[in-house]
């Protein structure tokens, strides 16, 4: 048996390793050269928040000017989720119909291709548009992506009005940031927009015998240009042009409408005002109105170069700006990121030098300390280059895989470098232990390196947007470790085998004796003799320690339930958002006014430094968004959720307001949903209204729970003008006339355009305000009929009170109602479990159905892919092994670190206070590859010793201490590496903490553990091996005779 063991375990060749020793020159230029690449790569990579992820999107908004959401609904929306549905790739269809106005979101599978997607929606939308209402705006198709996010928002002041400011942002800014690399899009908001209005008088219409809306159209036939063709004058030819375009407000009024018996001027029957557009979102920073702009970059592009690109053009456009003039940067969204970015450049660097700390005490020599250490620059500016190559970004994904992977990148050269230092001890020449000591310990290195390659081959290519999100976290880490890899079997052994010199046979002794080094020696003598004595104990209580291990295992398994889920931490990012939604009817003057009685109370927080206020967003002037930026992390002793806390009493004291706070985080930057979205979803309205409110109900008064609000309001007012078409159709009026006069009344039309300098004013015919204030007043409108006569509203049609939703939802062309709700002091996990046990009770149709959304729906889809990948892991990590070690059982006792490992990630995230969530899941995931490091150590050495001749207790009793040094050391640089993650106080630190809590549990537990239990379950693993030798033999010597 023995004899075939020593066949299967022979010592490799490391024939990279020789060549780096005999060729110093070449591989120190191949290292120069790497670094010098990554050195080079650095600079050019960008910097973003995110990695540059595809996400098929494709918007169509339109306009349907004066129609109410079930109007818009029924005439402009379902014909165009009808019209999409078709398309091949689409994954969902949401749709939001509002006053006036229809939203479509289509969203396709992740392999979609975005620019197809957009044109086959836009070929879609554009066959049915004749089938749509005629006074409808043309649809507007966008795509949308994330990375292509607004970056900066700046407040203008300073000038005489907000007319003139509006005009400045148009002439000036925005062309001059338009030109700037990068920016995709500059949107101005708030301030006054000018328009050219004609009032007319209801009853000098009628006197003359006209309608509003022939003075519409005639207006409209009047105000524009018109090519007249060439005429051929001798040997020249010249243009024609009809011009019409009014050239001052005033021609406006000119225009003839009648001259039947005399003239009848516009300026007859009403007044032309050069004025401004009516008022529905008002703009407020720091309680001061005025106008902002908003810069968007363009997909892809490098967020702080944007931002600094962006910053630089508007210090020029200071200087030519009129004196008095202000520009105010409100949000940076470069800030979280720079901020993010440089927290996790000192978690790498401290990281670093810690584990460079752990080499140096234990190995006590400074050459050791700086070979080994020449694996991190080298490795973790190399993957600069590799990341450069692949078209990633220093994100917080790439940079969290860095500062997680540090302690990871120096393990390889620490070990390869302590086996060489043990054969210097051993008395052997600089080269020779070199070359032995590289090649003894290859077959173990490169199983611990290629079982991390196998974990987050799974983790790259996780499903799902998050599995997108996070490729780019687990293939840096990939390319860092191959790196390190490679430094270990090439400038490691170079440099021991030239700068170490042989080490002096009383070098032990002499060091014990040393004044600064004695009592590191002696005390890690006293921990290898206690081991050792421990390793005796346990080879001859092998029923013993097995038991306590289990036990321990499952103890830590019960802990699952205490702890709770989540999909992610919020990362502090020193803002959160406060949406206000008024009952349903309210004005933007009343909206306004209880806006700023909000500003007021976080005005009175201290932390508090930037209120930006938009009443009116979208135009829905029941409700208001207020943005409150507050001093940094650093800066304050209140965390964002202990400041919104203290304002949430007197919010919710305010009586008719409805409210949503919530903190700027990943999960929000992501998704932009609340961690509780619930859609109830069914065709039976009334139904789904009455369903919808028990589930609100339910959720309110859930534990923990804030913010609750649901998108149902059946309450918005609206007086409906039911026509009597026996009546109407005596006097000869139609439908259309009614609907198209009522509208242009009330809202106007827009007829022409005014031309001023570079600028198009609207035109919009309309009726004087006197004339449109009540219900009497709109009954008393002629409108013409086919029989030559004017016939009043009142005539034909009689007015209903009503009250419509304010927005209707659907969903895959389902009506669907969304509750949704913040979360403070619970998991996510344990609040979604209780809120589906009761709303499973609450009775209903079969056709009404529940679904979690957002985060809830989220974490759902990304556990259930990390479980898989997890489970692929260990497949993976069995087939490495597998293979390494040309065995089908001792990877088996290798792999025995895994659940021990799991022990530690528990109990650590247990103690910490932090529940199951993604990032610990990948933390988990992470140290499946790292602790089978201690055990590959320990078995492949126990291997070449049973190689050599000697027993399996015999091989255990020594490989153990023997590698308990390098084991000690490589899991102390990875706890202490991670360390400063783990412990991390700046802004996103909380997204990175479970991940480095989860490792150093697992590596403390598995180390503990995997230095007395692997021996113990080594040995029956062989002897059940043995076993099934002998009984195969006897087989077939049985067969023989």
């Amino acid at each position: 048996m023995q004899k075939e063991f020593t066949e299967t375990t022979k010592e490799p060749s490391m024939k990279l390793a020789n060549i780096a020793i005999n060729r110093p020159v070449f591989t120190a230029m191949m290292g120069i050269a790497v670094l010098v690449l990554g050195g080079l790569a650095l600079f050019r990579l960008g910097v973003d928040l995110f990695p540059n992820v595809s996400i098929p999107v494709v918007t169509v908004v339109t306009l349907y000017p004066g129609a109410g959401p079930e109007e818009v609904e029924s005439q402009v929306t379902r014909p165009i989720e009808e019209a999409v549905s078709g398309i091949n790739g689409v994954d969902e269809i949401q749709s939001y119909s509002r006053d006036s106005m229809s939203t479509v979101v289509v969203l396709f599978n992740l392999e979609a291709d975005i620019r197809q997607t957009a044109s086959d929606v836009k070929d879609r939308v554009g066959m049915i548009r004749g089938t749509l209402p005629r006074d409808i705006n043309d649809p507007v198709i966008s795509r949308i992506d994330p990375t292509a996010m607004p970056v900066l928002t700046y407040a203008v002041s300073g000038f005489t009005n907000s007319i003139e400011t509006r005009q400045f942002i148009d002439d000036v800014i925005r062309p001059a940031l338009e030109r700037v690399e990068g920016v995709g899009n500059i949107t101005i908001y708030g301030g006054d927009v000018r328009e050219i209005r004609v009032e007319l008088d209801r009853d000098r219409l009628e006197a003359m015998g006209l309608t509003i809306s022939q003075v519409a159209q005639t207006i409209g036939a009047e105000g524009f240009d018109l090519p007249g063709g060439r005429l051929t004058m001798g040997p020249h030819e010249v243009g024609l042009k009809a011009v019409g375009r009014f050239r001052t407000p005033a021609e406006v009024g000119d225009v003839v409408l009648s001259s039947l018996s005399s003239q009848v001027l516009v300026s007859d029957i009403g007044r032309v005002v050069d004025g401004v557009k009516e008022a529905r979102t008002i703009i407020r920073v720091n309680g001061i109105e005025g106008v902002t702009f908003e810069v968007q970059k363009q997909a892809g592009t490098n967020t702080v170069a944007v931002v600094n690109s962006v910053e630089k053009e508007i210090a020029k456009l200071r200087k030519q700006m009129p004196e008095g003039t202000e520009v105010v940067k409100v949000i940076d969204a470069s800030r979280f990121i720079r901020t993010n970015i440089r927290e996790l450049r000192n978690a790498l660097v401290l990281g670093g030098l810690f584990a460079i700390l752990v080499i140096f005490l234990f190995m006590l020599d400074w050459r050791s300390t700086i070979i080994s250490a020449v694996a991190l620059p080298t490795s973790v500016i190399t993957s600069f280059f590799i990341m450069w190559q692949f078209g990633f970004t220093l994100n917080i994904m790439t940079m969290m895989g860095l500062s997680l992977a540090i302690g990871m990148l120096i393990d390889d050269s620490v070990v390869v470098r302590e086996n060489i230092f043990r054969h210097l001890e051993r008395g052997e020449d600089a080269v020779t232990a070199a070359r032995r000591g590289t090649s003894e310990i290859a077959l173990a290195v490169m199983a611990t390196t290629f079982t991390i390659v196998a974990v987050f081959g799974p983790v790259a290519f996780t499903g799902g947007i998050v599995g997108r999100f996070f490729r780019q976290f687990g293939l840096t880490i990939t390319a860092a470790v191959i790196v390190s890899l490679l430094v270990s079997f090439t400038l490691d052994p170079m440099f021991s085998s030239r700068i170490v010199q042989k080490i002096a046979p009383d070098h032990h002794a002499r060091m014990r004796r040393h004044l600064f080094y004695g009592p590191f020696v002696r005390g890690y003598d006293i921990l290898e003799r206690f081991y050792r004595q421990a390793l005796d104990w346990t080879l001859h209580h092998r029923k013993t320690v097995v038991l306590v291990a289990a036990v321990f295992f499952l103890a830590s398994l019960f802990l699952i339930p205490f702890m709770g889920k989540e999909f992610f931490s919020q990362g502090d990012q020193g803002n959160f958002s406060v949406n206000i939604e008024l009952p349903a009817g309210t004005s933007l003057k009343e909206t306004d006014q209880i806006t700023k009685r909000v500003e007021e109370i976080f005005r009175e927080i201290p932390e508090v430094v930037t209120i930006a206020t938009t009443v009116g967003p979208n135009e829905e002037v029941n409700k208001a968004s207020i943005r409150v930026n507050a001093t940094p992390k650093n800066e304050r002793t209140r965390s964002l959720t202990e400041i919104m806390e203290s304002v949430r009493p007197r919010l919710a004291a305010m009586p008719g307001l409805v409210y949503n706070m919530r903190e700027a985080g990943f999960t929000e930057s992501l998704m932009r949903q609340a961690p509780v979205t619930l859609n109830v979803r069914g065709n039976d309205y009334e139904e789904l209204g009455r369903v919808a409110q028990q589930v609100y109900e339910i959720v309110s008064g859930t534990n923990s729970i804030r913010d609750v609000a649901i998108s149902y309001n059946p309450g918005m007012p609206e007086q409906r003008l039911i026509i009597d078409r026996a009546r109407a159709g005596d006097l000869g009026v139609s439908f259309a006339v009614v609907a198209t006069t009522l509208r242009t009344a009330i809202e106007g039309a827009i007829v022409t355009k005014y031309r001023d300098g570079e600028h198009d004013i609207d035109v919009r015919v309309q009726l004087q305000p006197a004339d449109r204030a009540n219900l009497e007043a709109l009954g008393a409108i002629a409108v013409p009929s086919q029989r030559g006569r004017l016939v009043h509203l009142q005539e034909v049609t009689r007015v209903e009170k009503a009250s419509t939703p304010a927005v209707i939802e659907r969903l895959d062309r389902e009506r669907q109602i969304t509750i949704s709700a913040n979360i403070v002091g619970r998991s996510l996990g344990e609040v979604v479990d209780e809120i589906e046990k009761k709303i499973d009770r609450i009775p209903r149709s079969s056709e009404t159905t529940f679904r979690f959304a957002g985060e809830a729906e989220h974490m759902r889809e990304t556990f259930a892919n990390m479980g898989l990948a997890l489970a692929l892991a260990v497949i993976f990590i069995y087939f490495v092994l597998a293979s390494q070690f040309e065995s089908f059982l001792h990877p088996f006792t290798i792999m025995l670190s895994l659940p021990l490992a799991i022990v530690g990630a528990l109990m650590m995230l247990f103690l910490t206070k932090h529940p199951i969530s993604l990032p610990s899941i990948i933390g988990i995931v992470l140290l499946m590859g790292l602790v089978t490091k201690n055990a590959i150590l320990l078995v492949d050495y126990t291997n070449q010793l049973r190689a050599r001749g000697k027993s399996i207790i015999e091989a255990l009793l020594e490989a153990g201490p023997t590698r308990l040094r390098p084991i000690l050391m490589t899991s102390a640089a990875i706890i202490l590496g991670m360390l400063p993650v783990a412990i991390g106080r700046g802004e996103g630190s909380e997204i990175r903490m479970p991940m480095a809590i989860a490792v150093i549990g697992g590596i403390i537990t598995s180390t503990i553990l995997t230095l007395v239990v692997v021996p113990v379950v080594y040995v029956w693993v062989d002897r059940f091996t043995l076993r099934g030798r002998r009984a195969r033999k006897a087989n077939d010597d049985g067969s023989e005779k």
